[in-house]
């Protein structure tokens, strides 16, 4: 499998992440760049995956699966923490 075809799937995953549904309310104002982060948590998570669980020969279905999941949470958990490192005061 091409590394390059792997790399979009995390991407694609980590960008599906951002929009899970969370028990708080979303602050106000705008955020541009949500997806951007989950596309890198979730290229992140899937390539340390990947390295994690090293296929023997050819990369399966499977292989591949369990790394998308991960990037999938990647994009989710990398943008829970930007949004701690961004508490705004409230008055």
């Amino acid at each position: 499998m091409s590394y390059v075809f792997m790399i979009f799937g995390w991407a694609l995953a980590g960008w599906c992440g951002t929009g899970l549904a969370r028990p708080r309310p979303e602050p106000p104002g705008p955020r541009p760049w949500r997806p951007v982060w989950g596309v890198i948590g979730g290229i992140a998570v899937g390539l340390a995956f990947h390295f994690m669980f090293p296929a023997q020969g050819a990369i399966t279905r499977l292989d591949y699966a369990v790394t998308l999941i991960g990037g999938f949470f990647g994009g989710f958990i990398l943008n829970d923490v930007i949004d701690l490192g961004r508490k705004e005061k409230r008055a």
